[in-house]
């Protein structure tokens, strides 16, 4: 049987399944519905330094093939999370990945310094990208990306993630810049900006007007953006999010060059996805005889399959 391992930041991972930041929660919500040995990490709810009640109802619309939300960071903040929340997080059986978000590079740099005591994490991913917190998108600025990430690659002795936009600033230059300063991978995309007006009162259904769209709808705009980060930069590694929800799309992700694969909106409608999609894709690669599943990665870049 192909093995779906996959090995990367010198760790090896289980699956190249990874549970985007916001809603597998910090997992302990998922835990009793959830195979964990299908899961290759899961990625916590941004963290942010102090405690953030979110936005105001309403703040999620479905949409076709999607959903829209504003949820706006919601989260304890780092004292009550490092207190009440990481001893739970870290007897999860499974891979963890620390998403952490502030509003400057030197208070980036203390949060990820705070963090750096606690045990059982992979990776810190640097949320610059939430389209729900009003202002401007930290990662649509190339110089700004850069300096949050040599705030947080100088505290961190853990590989950094940067989570960048795929709507909004040149994805390319930011990503140059965040590896140019130190990040050890990527995580494309964040969702995109997005609105629904109720049509029997005349106004937009969020509260915050705007949202950030994700699901199936977005796909094919996260696929071309993990394609065109690939081709950009063949060595680096990627977390390909959006859309994926079948093993259609996460065939794609992973040809298009995705080391893993993250999946959010896929979670909110079926919590078992990752074991679904764990044994299709371990099926597809025995039909073609694979032996791993890291053969099919970035295919796509090379002439694809040798079909004759």
């Amino acid at each position: 049987m192909a093995t779906l391992t996959c090995e990367r930041f010198g760790k090896a991972f289980a699956s190249p399944l990874v549970l985007a930041s916001g809603p597998a929660g910090f997992g302990v919500e998922l835990s009793a519905a959830l195979d964990a040995s299908s899961v290759g990490a899961i990625t916590t709810k941004t963290i942010t330094p102090e405690p953030r009640s979110g936005n105001a109802q309403p703040r999620l619309v479905d949409c076709p093939a999607g959903a829209i939300n504003s949820i706006g960071l919601e989260n304890p903040g780092i004292e009550s999370f490092v207190r009440n929340d990481h001893p739970a997080i870290e007897r999860l059986p499974i891979p963890r990945l620390l998403s952490l978000a502030a509003a400057s590079a030197s208070q980036m740099s203390a949060l990820v310094r705070r963090v750096g005591d606690l045990d059982g994490y992979e990776a810190i991913e640097l949320n610059l990208s939430c389209p729900n917190i009003g202002g401007a998108i930290t990662g649509a600025d190339a110089g700004a990306v850069g300096e949050f990430t040599r705030a947080a690659a100088g505290e961190s002795a853990l590989p950094v993630l940067v989570k960048l936009p795929g709507d909004t600033g040149n994805l390319v230059e930011s990503c140059e810049a965040a590896l140019r300063q130190g990040a050890a991978g990527l995580t494309l995309i964040n969702s995109l900006r997005g609105l629904r007006i109720d049509w029997s009162t005349g106004v937009p259904c969020l509260s915050r007007i705007y949202g950030g769209l994700s699901g199936p709808a977005i796909f094919p705009i996260a696929l071309a953006r993990v394609y065109e980060v690939r081709r950009a930069f063949p060595e680096t590694v990627i977390i390909g999010t959006g859309g994926v929800s079948d093993l259609g799309s996460l065939l794609e992700m992973l040809l298009a060059g995705a080391d893993f694969v993250g999946l959010g909106f896929g979670m909110m409608v079926d919590p078992q996805l990752p074991e679904k999609l764990c044994g299709k894709l371990e099926t597809w690669l025995d039909d073609r005889s694979f032996k791993s599943v890291q053969e099919i990665m970035g295919l796509a870049h090379s002439g694809g399959f040798n079909v004759h």
